[in-house]
């Protein structure tokens, strides 16, 4: 220690004390479990070096700059490339260098980024038919299947059913007056609605044979069962929210909406054909079998829109 007294002396008596009790304390640590002889070196090690760094200190804690060696040559300075000419080799290789080769090799799979991310393969979300196909035909009274054993009481594809809509279907932003104590009875009244805008797979199996004998069966049927309004479909659902716009506002009081829902559709999105699709599946789920298409040209007629009536549902005979 610096500032010790001259007659602190350690004597040959206890320096050989010291060094037997360090050697014991050392033995003692290695042959403690489960590390002991690494335990040993990790604290032999920390104490040598704390005497380093008192000796060190003692010293007036000298700098650590190291002289250069006299007989050292400077290295040489390599030039570096110029961004310029990286840039022009990329464009006449039509190959951009991203610095290793597996960065190399990853950009350049597509040199357009925005053709990369619009690319089909990157489509991994099922469409709503593929994935509530099994969903809808469970649902069916004539399937005959039990709850226990329908998709929709499944945690797992209820959560994905979830995300699915949020992507995909106007009805999971709906606001509604339901309330549904658990997500498979909220899904159930989705797939009601869902079965009646996606064609069943019993439809999609049918021959033209099979479809040409319904349509006899059906004109044989004309003249004595009249038929009702054509419902609203989500054909005349898309074609009607491009045509209104922003228009669809003027549409809403006509349809028997208050002020606090058109304000909560106009909340929901920042996109008009968006917020007039929403109005108009709303008020489709709201009146069920009596949403029809004279209903809405009924409305639209009130709210001065004759040429958007016109444009998607004729001039209404052919409607009905």
């Amino acid at each position: 220690v610096k500032f010790k007294a001259p007659n602190l002396v350690v004597t040959d008596e206890q320096a050989l004390w010291m060094k037997n009790a360090t050697d014991m304390v050392y033995k003692l640590l290695r042959e403690t479990p489960p590390d002991g002889n690494q335990f040993a070196k990790m604290v032999q090690h920390t104490l040598e070096r704390e005497e380093n760094w008192i000796a060190w200190k003692n010293k007036g804690c000298p700098a650590y700059d190291r002289e250069k060696p006299k007989n050292e040559t400077p290295l040489k300075k390599s030039r570096k490339r110029a961004m310029g000419e990286d840039i022009k080799e990329a464009e006449e290789s039509k190959r951009v260098n991203m610095g290793s080769a597996e960065l190399t090799r990853l950009w350049n799979l597509c040199p357009d980024n925005m053709e990369a991310c619009s690319n089909p393969e990157r489509e991994f979300l099922p469409s709503l038919e593929e994935f509530f196909e099994e969903a809808i035909e469970q649902a069916d009274p004539e399937a005959m299947v039990e709850d226990e054993y329908k998709v929709v009481n499944s945690p797992n594809f209820g959560f994905r059913a979830l995300r699915l809509l949020a992507s995909r279907s106007p009805h999971f932003f709906q606001p509604t007056n339901n309330q549904f104590k658990t997500l498979p009875s909220y899904l159930e009244n989705i797939l009601s609605k869902l079965a009646k805008e996606l064609p069943s797979p019993s439809e999609e199996l049918k021959t033209d044979t099979d479809m040409a004998e319904n349509e006899e069966l059906l004109d044989e049927k004309k003249p004595d069962t009249p038929q009702g309004p054509p419902p609203l479909t989500q054909e005349h659902i898309d074609i009607l929210a491009e045509k209104l716009g922003a228009d669809w506002k003027k549409l809403a009081p006509h349809l028997d909406f208050k002020g606090a829902e058109i304000t909560a559709i106009e909340g929901d999105s920042n996109e008009m054909n968006t917020q007039a699709t929403q109005l108009l599946v709303t008020w489709q789920d709201r009146e069920g079998p009596q949403a029809t298409v004279d209903i809405v040209m009924t409305a639209l007629k009130d709210a001065g829109m004759d040429d958007i009536s016109e444009a998607v549902f004729g001039d209404g005979e052919e409607a009905s």
